[in-house]
């Protein structure tokens, strides 16, 4: 829990200054390698593992909760295989260009397990036709503090160690209610394990502790951009 609240911290002053508007914070934090879903607390999640649902998933259900999510584009569904698949069975989604989940509610929390990840698949949170950020997956997850070479090929089948496989997690102080996952060149981008989360309790002192840190250092770093951008006078 703890290292996943350092991973927020750092990724988030990122993520912030290169991709959010001025009144939306969202922060990204990394599971542990080989992990499939999220250690975080305080939420009430739901988890849609795609097990059950029709090729192009025309609605993403999130077991029980009632919010569900309308897609737009097409998700393929696959049997479970080196690129995807959590738990090593099951089924995984696949878009090829992007789809857009339109959510019947608002969240402050989603997450997936990306896998057979390239630099080419990103996350997308909106509020409303407000982007709240995009987020390269690998980029992220290849510079974050805690990287290793164990996030590399899958850790549930073996192979493809090429490629990163990894569980993230999107938390936003701005509740949003369309997620868009794109692939934007060749190839595809695998998920599993799609999830949201509605706010159930606060964090742990502790947990505050870390993210007011994380915060103060956030502060910091959009006022030195501030500062760095020339004033144009006309």
């Amino acid at each position: 829990m703890q290292r996943s609240i350092l991973s927020w911290i750092v990724l988030s002053i990122l993520s912030a200054v290169a991709a959010a508007p001025a009144d939306a914070l969202v922060t990204v934090s990394i599971e542990a390698p080989g992990a499939t879903s999220t250690t975080i607390t305080g939420f009430n999640f739901a988890t849609d593992p795609l097990d059950s649902e029709p090729n192009g998933v025309p609605v993403v259900h999130f077991g029980g909760s009632s919010i569900t999510g309308t897609t737009t584009g097409f998700i393929n569904i696959g049997a479970a295989n080196v690129y995807g698949g959590a738990g090593g069975i099951g089924s995984f989604g696949t878009v090829s260009a992007d789809a857009s989940i339109q959510l019947s509610g608002a969240v402050n929390y989603f997450g997936l397990w990306g896998s057979a990840l390239d630099g080419q698949n990103s996350v997308e949170l909106y509020s409303g036709n407000t982007l709240l950020g995009s987020y390269a997956l690998q980029s992220i997850l290849e510079t974050s503090p805690g990287f290793t070479s164990a996030y590399r090929g899958n850790p549930l089948t073996g192979g493809n160690s090429a490629e990163d496989y990894a569980y993230f997690n999107f938390l936003s102080d701005t509740a949003f209610n369309r997620i868009r996952l794109v692939e934007n060149g060749g190839g595809g981008f695998e998920f599993d394990n799609l999830t949201i989360g509605t706010v159930s309790a606060a964090p742990e002192p502790a947990s505050w502790a870390m993210l007011l840190i994380g915060f103060g250092a956030i502060g910091c770093a959009l006022r030195s951009a501030k500062r760095r951008t020339p004033t144009v006078r006309v």
